[in-house]
């Protein structure tokens, strides 16, 4: 179940896209793998975020590799979104900027809040299936890279 509150802002653009990447999931595999090497690269910068983010890297890449099925179109649109958001270097504070994360922070926190229920659901699967149970394991994030193939 998706919460609707009001979207952090440049978040609603992202969003909209993301409806290119539920429709194409090879496209959408492109662009989880960009996004966790580009998370991989700054992840001193997003330490705060790491566990919801690669939580939402695992995700999207059960999704598409059809290893997990039972999530609603619409949160795959908030996940893919966080991701599109969080890979957009020129969002509303600028990467590259001290503090440029700020903001993807805000956003993944959203997603998060959003599609809580979702989440939860998919970690117990997640637990069952793989024997991932902590949101912030180093695990989740080597699973991410080495399906990248």
């Amino acid at each position: 179940m998706v919460m609707t509150e009001k979207s952090p802002k440049g978040f609603a653009s992202a969003k909209k896209k993301a409806k290119e990447y539920v429709k194409d999931k090879e496209k959408a595999e492109r662009l989880i793998n960009e996004a966790f090497q580009k998370a991989k690269a700054n992840q001193g910068q997003l330490k705060d975020i790491w566990g919801n983010l690669t939580v939402l890297f695992h995700l999207i890449k059960a999704w598409v590799t059809r290893e997990y099925k039972e999530v609603p179109v619409q949160t795959m649109l908030f996940a893919i979104g966080a991701v599109i958001y969080f890979l957009n270097p020129f969002d509303l504070i600028p990467d590259f900027l001290l503090g440029g994360y700020v903001d993807d922070a805000g956003v993944v926190a959203f997603v998060i809040k959003s599609i809580f229920d979702d989440i939860e659901k998919f970690k117990k699967w997640e637990k069952a299936v793989n024997g991932v149970a902590n949101p912030n394991s180093k695990e989740r994030a080597r699973r991410v890279d080495l399906k990248r193939e």
